[in-house]
């Protein structure tokens, strides 16, 4: 039988919109998170524990999304995908569906993923 507890808004909104993607309940996701986290509690020590519970200083989710249709935020995200290893891939400007692969020594190509593999696509020359 289930018992009605307390929640902070913030987890139950996080909650809201990590269920939505993986289509289970908030309360569904909320025992998921609960499960995980026993079960993984009595593999740390103490000091890992302890560490956790304080560098818990990740944005919820859903004030990264609210986040994401800023200045701000736009500009958080790109300097974090600048970040990541090479090759990177954008929008490609007024063309949609597909993306700018751009490579390490900075050679760009134009394209778009096709059953999870990049595949370039036919440029005209002007």
């Amino acid at each position: 039988m289930g018992q009605p507890v307390l929640l902070s808004t913030g987890l139950v909104l996080d909650a809201r919109m990590t269920s939505e993607l993986l289509e289970r309940s908030i309360a569904s996701q909320i025992e998921f998170w609960a499960r995980m986290g026993q079960a993984i509690e009595p593999l740390l020590q103490g000091a890992q524990a302890l560490a956790l519970s304080r560098a818990r200083k990740a944005m919820p989710l859903s004030e990264c999304m609210a986040m994401l249709d800023s200045p701000a935020g736009r500009e958080r995200l790109t300097t974090y995908l600048q970040s990541e290893p090479y090759p990177h891939f954008e929008p490609a400007p007024g063309q949609r569906g597909l993306l700018i692969r751009t490579e390490a020594n900075g050679r760009k190509t134009l394209g778009r993923f096709i059953r999870r593999e990049f595949r370039p696509v036919p440029t005209t020359k002007k």
